[in-house]
């Protein structure tokens, strides 16, 4: 019925990407509350505009080197994976500092981080065309996913534990933890079917302690796979602890 709903909007295509599990842990009131959300956000341009306003001067002020707008006019004409590695080892590592300032500087994300929303431009510039899916954190979900975050890459359990618990995903640490990586996460490679196979097993954990989700894990799925999209496309492995401590810093 979501799909149904969703067909013909901006951001229909977007649901391509939730894992289908994630559909068995969350109400249907939640996934009704986050869809209406996502076609209220995508049926206003000028509300668009001032959150993408927003999170150009919330990436600025992080130093995140990313551009919003839209496609420069001297963009580099091959596609991100076919750049040198250089290129686009640079380009990962500031697509996950966008990703993680987004969580920690703004109440809001822009979710479309796919391949083909990015562009390469000759003096070394990348430039972020994102399409006008985003998403207004809950306040209590965005507490959770900061202590689950701040607590994992700074070694803090208590943390760690405390944003399980806001997120009712307490019996899934371990999950979790496979999910953003052993080690100290400064060599990471992205590989979406990874991604589906973890996430999968933990919402039907979920699922059988009879969990309930809140409405924006649809939010973060997507954008965690779009996430996904991009860097394993680019190819190679990524600091992600230190994409994480330049843009939570």
């Amino acid at each position: 019925m979501l799909r149904r709903a969703a067909k013909g909007t901006s951001w229909s295509q977007f649901l391509d990407y939730a894992s289908p599990a994630l559909f068995d842990v969350m109400p249907v009131r939640a996934l009704f509350a986050q869809g209406r959300e996502f076609l209220s956000n995508g049926s206003d341009a000028e509300r668009f505009a001032r959150v993408r306003e927003e999170m150009a001067a919330s990436l600025d002020q992080r130093r995140v080197r990313v551009e919003i707008g839209g496609e420069p006019e001297d963009k580099v004409e091959k596609a991100l994976p076919d750049l040198p590695d250089h290129q686009r080892r640079d380009i990962g590592h500031r697509i996950l500092e966008v990703y993680f300032a987004q969580v920690f500087a703004s109440q809001h994300a822009l979710l479309d981080l796919r391949t083909e929303s990015f562009f390469w431009s000759h003096d070394g510039r990348l430039h972020w065309n994102p399409r006008s899916i985003y998403v207004g954190w809950q306040p209590e979900f965005l507490a959770g996913l900061r202590d689950l975050y701040a607590g994992f890459y700074l070694d803090d359990e208590t943390q760690f534990m405390r944003g399980l618990e806001q997120l009712c995903l307490e019996g899934s640490g371990d999950a979790l933890r496979k999910h953003l990586g052993s080690g100290d996460q400064r060599s990471v490679r992205f590989e979406t079917s990874a991604f589906h196979s973890n996430f999968h097993a933990i919402f039907l954990s979920c699922r059988d302690r009879g969990v309930a989700l809140h409405r924006n894990f649809l939010a973060l799925g997507i954008y965690l796979v779009c996430l996904y999209d991009v860097l394993e496309a680019l190819g190679l492995e990524f600091d992600v602890r230190g994409a994480f401590e330049r843009a939570h810093a």
